[in-house]
């Protein structure tokens, strides 16, 4: 599936509050100066074509993610916590230890929910970790209170959607406690990486209709040898999804390869009503995936609204349930058309994640290195980030139903293939060294992806959905199959009593750089991403390579 362009901004935002009647111009009610929150410019406006001034009855939710104490520090105590040197090394907190460490304070809480109280707004949530307030008010409250203009347009999909257009501010005392302010639009902007195969094109695998089977796709990655004992009992795994899931289609698929799974449990956010719409291949598949790695793994479907404030409230929940140590994304938005700001909560959640434990891969997208869609180079987040591990694509082949080769994924007719490139936004991590890292394109800046595995469509996955069976790709595969190797790691640590594998990218990197028993990746030389080749060691087509899993998880745990 094609992702979503984006449009050339357009002046309509700018002049978009002339237009509107003068009864919508109302100005902010406070006694003290508004200023406005640096980074929650009005992206969403510029999508689009101005409609009309949104009716100032209609009730909208909003989201205030607040920003974290010691902030500062939170950085130099996660790299405590992944050093195997140090006292800390993987004592990983609670929700509750992390909010006593690093969450907003109950004095900022009530700044907030004083702030909303007394413009008219109701507060219908406090996270437990005090990360985020949810109000609920009037279009013509919001706007008294946030100083803004909510407008409805149409992109040129012809989606209809209401945005803010122009930046909220807010009393000059909170501008340092609130960081993000989502909910004044609800522009669905996150796309999925999936992949549907070229019709014309002969696919491999034995699959009712061609792809990988479990049981290739546990040859292919050496997940066979630990499969009798370690298949995720026990351990349970997070989805970040948009869609809903038709649970029939999941039966099918567990009967089809006899895999017993359990079946998946859904956590419906912000009122998501959880129904399979347009991206019901992407959740089928994130599903199918996971179980074909760790079949025995229990699996949660996050579901919410696609919308920025969907997407923090359902992270937050994911971070604030922590009851997933594995979570695994698939949809994601170009870097260079992300909210600054509600990348930076995200950012907070994801750090959130990394103390918990949490290991959390994304799909690096699709669009090769130019993830818009568009010739400009660019990266997806969150696989940017730096608590995240970026997972990039390959074409794979089999030899006898044992791993064959593997390239870069890329077609450039169609103009995919798996991302990778340079974030503008992350420095490099510290851990992110080794071999092919200090290329001719390094910057300083974070590179991604960090590990690969098979996405092109025409190698692609065995999948159920909609009613019949298909073949899937893209970086929407690679993603969760990682998911399910660290569910199988975990298992097998587990076993040994040892903990958990949490952020991934220390580990892999050290696997990666330093002499381990066993070998535990493929090094992909061949193919590139449209843009970056592939070489001998780390490249931003490839990253590290991909994994023989019996050899990586022996190299992590000790045998």
């Amino acid at each position: 599936m094609k992702k979503t362009k984006v449009l050339v901004p357009t002046m309509l935002a700018v002049f978009s509050m002339a237009l509107l009647p003068a009864a919508s111009m109302a100005a902010p009610v406070s006694s003290n100066a508004h200023v406005q929150l640096k980074g929650n410019e009005a992206v969403a406006a510029s999508h689009g074509t101005l409609k009309a001034h949104k009716k100032s009855t209609d009730v909208v939710s909003v989201t205030l993610a607040l920003n974290l104490r010691n902030a500062d520090k939170l950085d130099a105590y996660i790299a405590d916590l992944y050093t195997p040197t140090s006292s800390n090394y993987k004592k990983f907190l609670t929700p509750d230890e992390f909010q006593a460490k690093f969450g907003p304070t109950a004095a900022d809480v009530q700044k907030v929910t004083d702030f909303a109280t007394s413009n008219g707004l109701t507060v219908t949530g406090v996270a437990k970790n005090n990360q985020s307030v949810t109000v609920s008010g009037s279009v013509q409250q919001l706007e008294i209170a946030f100083g803004v203009t909510l407008n409805e347009y149409t992109n040129a999909k012809g989606e209809n959607y209401f945005a803010n257009a122009n930046t909220p501010s807010v009393p000059s005392e909170l501008a340092g406690v609130i960081n993000s302010v989502t909910g004044l639009n609800n522009e669905a902007l996150h796309h999925n990486n999936a992949g549907k195969p070229d019709l014309q094109t002969p696919h491999v695998g034995s699959g009712p209709s061609g792809g990988y089977t479990p049981t290739e796709l546990r040859s292919a990655y050496d997940v066979a040898p630990l499969a009798g004992t370690y298949n995720g009992t026990g351990q349970n795994v997070a989805l970040v999804e948009f869609d809903g899931y038709v649970g029939s289609n999941i039966t099918t698929y567990y009967n089809q390869y006899g895999l017993g799974s359990p079946a998946p449990q859904t956590v419906l956010v912000d009122g998501y009503s959880g129904a399979a719409g347009s991206g019901q291949g992407e959740v089928e598949l994130d599903i199918e995936v996971i179980n074909a790695i760790a079949p025995k793994a229990q699996v949660y479907v996050y579901e919410a609204p696609n919308s920025d404030q969907g997407e923090l409230d359902m992270y937050q929940k994911i971070a604030n349930d922590n009851t997933s140590k594995t979570v695994s994304i698939s949809w994601g938005l170009c870097e260079s058309s992300a909210n600054a700001a509600t990348m930076n909560s995200l950012h907070n959640i994801l750090s959130q994640m990394a103390v918990q434990g949490q290991s959390v891969f994304a799909a690096s997208g699709d669009d090769g290195a130019y993830d818009c869609g568009t010739k400009k180079l660019d990266v997806d987040n969150p696989a940017n980030d730096p608590y995240v591990t970026g997972v990039g694509g390959t074409n794979l082949t089999l030899t006898s139903g044992n791993y064959g080769a593997e390239k870069v994924w890329s077609n450039t007719t169609r103009r995919y293939g798996g991302g990778g490139g340079l974030s503008k936004v992350y420095t490099m991590p510290s851990w992110q060294t080794g071999p092919g890292v200090q290329n001719s394109y390094s910057t300083g800046y974070r590179q991604v992806p960090d590990v690969s595995a098979d996405a092109d469509p025409n190698t692609g996955y065995s999948i159920y959905s909609a009613g019949s069976w298909t073949v899937y790709g893209g970086t929407s595969c690679a993603a969760p199959l990682w998911a399910g190797i660290a569910a199988v790691n975990n298992q097998y640590a587990a076993a040994r009593g040892k903990a958990n594998l949490g952020q991934a990218n220390p580990t892999l990197y050290k696997m990666f750089n330093t002499t381990q028993a066993y070998n535990a990746y493929h090094d992909i030389t061949s193919g590139s991403n449209l843009y970056y080749p592939a070489t001998a060691g780390y490249d931003l087509a490839s990253g590290i390579g991909t994994p023989d899993v019996y050899n990586l998880i022996r190299d992590i745990n000790g045998l």
